[in-house]
């Protein structure tokens, strides 16, 4: 009898196992379904908007040649033909410039107008995306890094006030603050400026700061004892041991503020007039300027396809390190 009740146990939990076990498929079915969608979908679009910078506008407006290939006529390369297959690509390369003035009051106790002369080209446009993107976006990665591991690892009442304004800030939706930010940058000195861009996004009230506050957290606190006893300083516990140990964290957030800031072109357009970035120039190339010719759309899809080269090659180079899983371990004893 005790045989069979316990075959009967065994029989009842791997049939409730197998049931879990193709739920749980049924579930990643779905899901692998709904990304080869979501994938297909993208790869699509970008591909669609390649074909569509490599025709000619008659390809679209004349022959009404949406989604075919571009004309065959025009799949020769002639330095001397200027309709040939990179053409769009070679007018965007050269015609994309700006030109336009500025003016402004800044400080307080001395307002200043101020004039400004702005003439930029795609390479002053890409030196002024980097340093706008790629420094700013650093400083808007590390500082809630930086915050979140002083939160985590200090247990006191500064750090606890900190938090508790971070949670604040985060929580109440803060609508119609960009005038007196723009006031304060200009009574300050620091509008328009690349300085004064950096300093207004070294903030830590934004949900980057909890998501290192939750993982810094759950790092056990041996490390940094083991550390001290060692001989180690708290600067060098933070920044050899427990920094290191965010930094796939970090670069993925670092990633994402940079993609955001490259798309971006209406904070530039509003705190640094001076610098424009490329899709400040794409934006007023292809949309404010209706004269343009860039409102052609093929010589429209060129210029773009041309500001969304870096992020590609970021991409493709740094996928590996930015997708890997971060796991943490435990001290053995």
């Amino acid at each position: 009898m005790e045989k069979n009740d316990n075959r009967l146990v065994m029989n009842v939990y791997n049939t409730n196992k197998n049931r879990k076990s193709s739920k749980f498929n049924l579930f990643a079915f779905l899901v692998f379904i709904l990304l080869m969608f979501s994938s297909v979908l993208m790869i699509g679009l970008l591909i669609l908007g390649i074909i569509t910078s490599l025709k000619q506008e008659s390809d679209i407006s004349i022959d009404s040649n949406i989604f075919g290939l571009p004309n065959m006529e025009w799949w020769k390369w002639d330095q001397y033909y200027p309709n040939n297959i990179f053409g769009n690509y070679l007018y965007a390369f050269k015609n994309l410039t700006l030109k336009m003035n500025n003016t402004y009051i800044v400080g307080l106790f001395n307002p200043t107008r101020v004039k400004t002369e702005v003439e930029v080209n795609l390479f002053t446009a890409f030196l002024n995306t980097i340093l706008y993107a790629g420094v700013g976006g650093f400083f808007q990665a590390f500082i809630p890094l930086f915050m979140g591991y002083l939160c985590a690892k200090y247990k006191n009442k500064l750090s606890r006030v900190f938090y508790l304004i971070a949670l604040f800030v985060i929580a109440i939706p803060i609508v119609g603050n960009q005038p007196s930010v723009i006031n304060l940058m200009r009574n300050l000195r620091l509008f328009d400026t690349l300085i004064g861009d950096w300093i207004r996004r070294s903030t830590f009230t934004n949900v980057y700061f909890l998501l290192f506050y939750a993982y810094f957290t759950t790092i056990p606190d041996d490390y940094g004892e083991s550390a001290e006893i060692d001989g180690a300083t708290q600067f060098s516990t933070m920044f050899r041991i427990y920094l290191p140990l965010a930094l796939p964290m970090f670069f993925t957030i670092y990633l994402l503020v940079f993609v955001a800031a490259w798309n971006d072109f209406t904070t530039p357009m509003l705190y640094m007039p001076s610098y424009p970035t490329i899709s400040y120039l794409l934006y007023f190339k292809t949309t404010v300027n209706s004269g343009s010719a860039f409102n052609s759309d093929v010589r429209r899809m060129a210029a773009l396809m041309l500001s969304a080269i870096p992020i590609t090659v970021l991409f493709i180079a740094f996928n590996k390190r930015l997708m890997t899983n971060l796991a943490v371990g435990g001290i053995k004893g």
